[in-house]
């Protein structure tokens, strides 16, 4: 997994997020409150402008991150296999650092945004929370593919247990140790909804069946 810097896909994240909540986050402000400058008529240039004035700071900050995958991203794909019994280390994920904080992630094509404000870990945490989220939908596609071909990844009863099992496994004791942090659900929507599946996990089921319950919980037929 590597991080690079990608000025063109920043300009298509303002037009998808500028005015997005989504499950209690508000995307749009986040932009906002970061660029307060930026609008639909001005934002190629505004865009243009900060990654040419911030080039030594993003530079600075692609370098750390991709240094700090590198000494945690073997912990982690263990992990990974601790936890789906496969190994997915020779996946071909890969991040781009982002002058936005929506950390958005596509599952088509195993690719993710970091915001480059974070601090290190905080940007490998992303990195590691969105690789998450593309090994559950791969296993999803692979072990229960009826269920991956009738629901959505970025909204409806699967994504939200997307979410939900990402703050789970990622406060389980091997990836705090890799992590060095909690891991705290996103969307403030979800909450009630992560407490129920917690239970769910709770009793010791094989994966197939745990998302399969989890699922009927969520409103999934």
């Amino acid at each position: 997994m590597k991080i690079e810097l990608n000025k063109q896909l920043d300009k298509e994240i303002y037009l998808d997020f500028k005015d997005l909540v989504m499950a209690g986050a508000d995307f749009g402000g986040k932009i906002r409150k970061d660029h307060p400058g930026i609008n639909q008529d001005n934002y190629r240039k505004y865009i243009d402008d900060f990654y040419f004035t911030n080039e030594k700071e993003l530079s600075e900050k692609l370098e750390q991150i991709n240094k700090i995958l590198v000494e945690k991203q073997d912990m982690f794909w263990l992990a990974v296999k601790n936890i789906f019994g496969e190994d997915l280390s020779e996946k071909n994920y890969k991040g781009y650092l982002s002058i936005f904080n929506c950390n958005p992630r596509w599952t088509e094509s195993g690719t993710f945004q970091v915001y480059y404000k974070k601090d290190g870990l905080d940007m490998l945490e992303v990195a590691f929370h969105e690789s998450l989220h593309f090994a559950f939908f791969d296993f999803c596609n692979a072990k229960l593919p009826e269920i991956a071909k009738k629901y959505r990844v970025n909204s409806g009863p699967l994504w939200e247990l997307s979410e939900i099992f990402n703050v789970i496994i990622l406060n389980q004791p091997e990836f705090i140790e890799i992590t060095e942090r909690e891991e705290k659900l996103f969307y403030p929507a979800l909450a009630d909804k992560l407490e129920k599946i917690k239970l769910i996990w709770a009793k010791k089921l094989d994966m197939k069946k745990f998302i399969e319950e989890s699922l009927l919980f969520l409103g999934a037929k």
